[in-house]
């Protein structure tokens, strides 16, 4: 016999013996005791495992209240899965992944470049970068959109993201002085505040709609998270 039915059998029995107990405290006669005591008694050999969770509980999660409180505050910013020009991959993705980057940020192009990897790889992903911060590049990123269109930007994004230190941003910025125009976007502000109520501090990171990653993670490794 396995464990779990040994274990069942135990809970069975353990309530059959309190049956009569629980029948000798009601207010009833000899007659309505006993026939009490038999449909307890054979409710719970049909079925041991309805009292089986309350004698046997599963132990609490030491995070589950962290984990919920993280789904929460995703729901709460559902509108930053909505697709933009910014994005990458699948136009009907079965799953979309917010990459949150930064002007300067060490890692956030070799982590870019594993997301288009990814999205090569599996078609039905796609990708939406976000601001984590407010800055300079990402309206300069914006403007491009707006006026040469998503190849620009795409271009632009690429050779942004590789400025891995302030020396390196504007050396980028002053090679290739992009046109940027006087109309500041508010995209930026608006998911650096998202970033910032979704309690992360750093960039690269990545949001999933039940997940959050902090962090450049390789390619495998998210390879791994969406096949779980």
């Amino acid at each position: 016999m396995g464990l779990a039915m040994r274990r069942l059998g135990a809970t069975a029995a353990l309530c059959l013996s309190a049956t009569s107990t629980l029948a000798s405290g009601l207010d009833l006669t000899p007659k309505e005791r006993a026939a009490l005591g038999e449909e307890v008694r054979a409710l719970l050999l049909a079925e041991p495992e309805l009292v089986d969770k309350a004698i046997n509980p599963p132990a609490p999660s030491l995070y589950s209240e962290y984990v919920q409180a993280d789904l929460d505050r995703l729901e709460e910013n559902a509108d930053l899965f909505v697709a933009t020009a910014r994005g990458i991959g699948a136009t009907d993705p079965g799953i979309t992944i917010l990459f949150f980057e930064d002007y300067p940020c060490a890692s956030c192009g070799a982590a870019w470049a594993d997301l288009e990897t990814l999205v090569t790889r599996h078609p039905d992903i796609r990708v939406e970068p976000r601001f984590a911060g407010e800055s300079g590049a990402a309206q300069t990123l914006l403007s491009l959109l707006d006026r040469q269109g998503a190849q620009a930007y795409h271009d632009a994004h690429r050779k942004l993201l590789a400025g891995g230190t302030e020396a390196d941003l504007s050396a980028i910025l002053d090679e290739n002085r992009w046109p940027t125009d006087r109309m500041l976007r508010a995209e930026p502000r608006q998911e650096a505040a998202a970033f910032a109520a979704l309690e992360m501090d750093s960039a690269p990171a990545y949001v999933l709609p039940r997940m959050m990653l902090q962090g450049a993670m390789p390619l495998m490794v998210l390879e791994k998270y969406l096949s779980e």
